[in-house]
């Protein structure tokens, strides 16, 4: 007899997890646990998007601010028009480029496509890499605004809450405003505003329809489909930007023809918008360091804090300082300043107090900074340059002029001269370096040291520094006189490398730049400088001739530049400060000129007391400093 399982056995709760029903709960149980998990995300990036300010929005651009060593504002960065374009501003042809390029739904959806959001999945799943981003206009405000960074999942969540966030409490003409406003249209342009003034030479409101969807074609991609660098991408990007509008019925099939003929600009039809007419030179100078940092320019149009090693008490000193010089050498019944006359290190007899009070000025020698030069007229200019060489902080630029007013927007810095006996110490170099044979006949004239050398020695080891463009061999004694261009920013890089034992320091202003929401975008490489000319050679000339040298004074090199290049100096010691100063005369050109004879004594003695009235000053303000930092 077999036993039979009765059909009515009690069921135990174990067995919903025999196989087949296993098969029926699993679908069940993976759509409550992707429930359970959307829900749990969202309350998590809700919660995480209440720290986020959304009246930020709706605010004008914050701007980018220089700061010195101490945390203290120093200058703007830009004088731009910081204030969003308002809808009025907006042709309905650039509404409609914007829309048909970037979200053909953006007055229809609350933020987010969903539909396109899973297409970007699942296009990413496929790809195993991120192609696709899926992102509406608002949700590019938002990553604007709110600093958003990284192709990562948790900033695509946290993007798409906020978005919701700005949807809710902006409507949609503020937000294409502000996002109209914030975006980069390559060329250093932020903002629409910039780019139609820049790219056309229009307001916003004055575009017409090609130059509304080249515009809207070029914020894919503004390096690679720049008009100016990129006419021909350019134009590809403007005709697809204008075949999507026609697709979506914004324009017609006549309208299409003709905007896509359209010729593109070739070069800019408006203003540079770097701002730096209306600028001081430290952020002139900080402008230029920023364009070389390609790290930076995406998050120019958000707004960055740029610290610099400015020391803003030197920066005003010196700024006052050089003033009161010019002034001295063009008025003769303005005072000397005391200092002048109380320098320690001074030579005697280096200083004619009574030659600024009898010696006749010209007549066509202007003196009012700021105004046009006509023809016959003169002007006296000069700059400074402040550079730490205390250890560790060798060559970072403490105070900058350029000129002796920021009005003409010319960084003279970068202006070439002629380095005459400056460039002696090169020649003497070239017979100190090591292994060589002939490091004995360093001669007081540098023209006869080169001769010794030989022009191939001499002329190797400088182009070796990249000064500019040398003296053929037939011309070899221009060589060994320094009758050769060179732009006064590497005349004083060079000379500085060669009293800090031939270290390559760059002469730099930026320390670090952050966002204002607090992210470090860059900071400055520490690491050591490279040998940038050979350490026995430079030690070996450093304190040779045309350097002047006493114990226990700073290192002092006062030489007037040939055809006219006006007067240089410097004035260091070592693990202290070195100060440049130029000092010179221009035309209505604004090129430099033959200095009268009447200012040529004063200009030889004013530009040099002001080099050691600045150096002296410069070392007491760094000593205080040092001891504050120290107490604190």
């Amino acid at each position: 007899m077999f036993f039979t399982p009765s059909q009515n056995r009690r069921k135990h709760w174990y067995h919903i997890l025999s196989i087949e029903k296993r098969i029926l709960w699993m679908p069940v149980a993976l759509c409550l646990f992707a429930l359970v998990a959307a829900v749990a995300l969202l309350i998590i990036y809700t919660v995480r998007s209440m720290d986020y300010n959304m009246n930020l929005v709706g605010q004008s651009l914050p701007g980018n601010i220089l700061y010195d060593q101490a945390g203290q504002m120093v200058t703007p960065l830009s004088g731009r028009d910081h204030a969003p374009v308002t809808w009025t501003d907006l042709p309905q042809d650039l509404i409609n480029a914007f829309i048909a390029r970037e979200d053909d739904h953006f007055f229809e959806h609350g933020g987010v496509m969903y539909s396109a959001l899973l297409r970007s999945a699942f296009n990413n799943l496929s790809a195993m890499s991120y192609k696709q981003g899926a992102s509406t206009i608002t949700m590019q405000l938002t990553r604007h605004v709110f600093e958003l960074q990284g192709k990562t999942i948790d900033r695509k969540l946290l993007e798409i809450v906020l978005a919701q966030r700005v949807e809710k409490q902006y409507d949609k003409k503020t937000i294409l405003c502000q996002y109209l406003s914030r975006i980069y249209f390559g060329q250093n342009c932020y903002g629409v505003r910039e780019a139609a003034r820049f790219y056309f030479g229009k307001e916003v409101n004055e575009l017409t329809l090609p130059e509304c969807a080249m515009l809207a074609g070029i914020v894919r991609a503004p390096s690679l489909y720049n008009p100016i660098r990129s006419p021909e991408l350019a134009s590809r990007a403007r005709r697809e930007t204008l075949l999507r509008m026609r697709e979506l019925e914004l324009i017609t099939q006549e309208q299409y023809t003709r905007a896509k003929e359209a010729p593109i600009p070739a070069k800019p039809r408006g203003p540079l918008v770097s701002g730096t007419s209306n600028q001081n030179y430290p952020a002139m100078w900080a402008n230029a360091e920023l364009d070389t940092l390609d790290v930076v320019q995406a998050e120019r149009s958000q707004g960055m804090a740029v610290l610099s090693h400015l020391h803003l008490p030197i920066q005003q000193y010196a700024e006052r300082a050089q003033a009161i010089a010019l002034r001295v050498i063009e008025t003769p019944s303005a005072k000397l300043p005391t200092d002048w006359t109380t320098l320690s290190g001074a030579e005697p007899n280096e200083l004619q107090p009574k030659l600024f009070a009898t010696a006749k000025r010209p007549a066509n020698l202007q003196t009012d900074a700021r105004s046009r030069l006509r023809p016959g007229e003169l002007r006296l200019q000069a700059c400074v340059l402040i550079v730490d060489s205390r250890l560790n902080h060798r060559g970072q630029i403490l105070a900058i002029t350029c000129g002796r007013s920021s009005a003409d927007a010319q960084n003279r810095w970068l202006m070439s001269v002629q380095p005459g006996r400056v460039a002696a110490p090169l020649v003497f170099c070239s017979a100190c370096l090591p292994g060589s044979n002939s490091h004995h006949i360093v001669a007081h004239s540098a023209r006869v040291t080169g001769s010794r050398l030989g022009y191939e020695t001499v002329h190797n080891f400088i182009a070796e520094l990249k000064l500019g463009d040398l003296p053929d061999r037939q011309h070899e004694n221009n060589l060994y006189d320094g009758l050769f261009p060179v732009r006064m920013i590497d005349l004083a890089r060079t000379l500085f490398s060669l009293q800090n034992m031939g270290q390559g320091y760059d002469l730099r202003l930026i320390s670090s730049i952050w966002s204002h929401g607090q992210h470090l975008i860059y900071r400055e490489d520490d690491t050591k400088h490279a040998e940038y000319i050979r350490r026995e050679s430079a030690v070996a000339v450093s304190h040779l001739p045309p350097f002047r040298y006493r114990e226990g004074t700073p290192v002092v090199l006062h030489e007037e530049l040939p055809d006219n290049g006006g007067q240089w100096n410097m004035v260091c010691n070592d693990r202290g400060v070195a100060v440049f100063v130029w000092m010179g005369v221009e035309d209505a050109s604004g090129h430099t000129c033959k200095t009268p004879s009447q200012l040529r004594g004063l200009i030889s003695q004013a530009s040099l007391a002001l080099a050691r009235q600045l150096h002296a000053y410069a070392r007491s303000a760094l000593r205080k400093t040092t001891s504050s930092d120290k107490r604190s």
